[in-house]
């Protein structure tokens, strides 16, 4: 990566909403010359020309059928530019990928310009809870709309405290399924102040008991939830119900 095509992704990032930008990025990708770097500014192109049309534009078939052709031929290539340990998931918003996986001890402090735009993360644990916390405070996960915990072995309630301890400003969605949080690990989480913009939260298979359902039903974060997972513990059906109202559970 060069250092022109580094502070076209920043200057992106820091104007989200901005196409200029991205059609800047995409002229600068024509002078290359490369065929793959080509296609991928005739699809940043393709992408922000869409979001100007109106719903019922009949170009709209025409234009998202040649995306879907660029997608086929190219994805796969396009797919390596993420950054060693992030793997580009399946979609693409106004031209750039916004969903990703990676390992958390591929994370580094130092940011790297192709992760800017990730707004929803799988990340697979294998590191400590120590090092779990550093990687947190990382300024990735100050962007991130939705969080996915997943790997061979669950974070446990340490993991859930390290978690706890950081802040995620955007995040909407969290999914901690089957990492043995317990009921320790649901405290941490509704004790904090880190998730101020949390409305969907999977909890499910995580040796949750009615001790920890209680904190939940006590806390000022189940208010703010407009989705909860929570199937798959050892939970009473009394307590089940006193959390059901609202249509939350599910």
């Amino acid at each position: 990566m060069t250092d022109t095509e580094a502070a076209l992704l920043r200057a992106i990032a820091a104007n989200r909403d901005e196409d200029t930008p991205r059609l800047v990025f995409a002229d600068y990708l024509d002078e290359l010359g490369e065929p793959s770097r080509s296609a991928r500014a005739e699809f940043i192109r393709l992408h922000v020309h869409t979001t100007r049309l109106p719903a019922d534009a009949p170009e709209r078939e025409i234009v998202r059928r040649r995306i879907d052709q660029l997608l086929w031929k190219w994805d796969f290539v396009w797919q390596k530019e993420m950054p060693p340990g992030f793997k580009a998931l399946s979609g693409y918003r106004r031209g750039f990928a916004y969903r990703a996986a990676a390992t958390a001890s591929a994370i580094r402090s130092t940011e790297d310009p192709r992760t800017l735009l990730i707004e929803h993360l799988e990340l697979t644990v294998d590191v400590s809870a120590t090092g779990l916390r550093a990687v947190l405070n990382c300024p990735l996960f100050a962007r991130l709309t939705e969080l996915l915990m997943r790997g061979e072995y669950s974070i446990g309630w340490s993991g859930v405290k390290a978690l706890a301890e950081c802040e995620y400003p955007l995040l909407e969605r969290l999914d901690l399924a089957r990492q043995r949080i317990g009921d320790i690990g649901l405290r941490w989480l509704c004790n904090s102040w880190g998730f101020p913009q949390l409305r969907a939260l999977d909890i499910s298979s995580n040796e949750i008991t009615d001790s920890g359902a209680t904190t939940l039903l006590r806390s000022a974060l189940l208010p703010r939830l407009e989705r909860l997972s929570i199937r798959g513990n050892p939970i009473s059906q009394t307590m089940m119900d006193r959390l059901r109202p609202g249509g939350r559970v599910w």
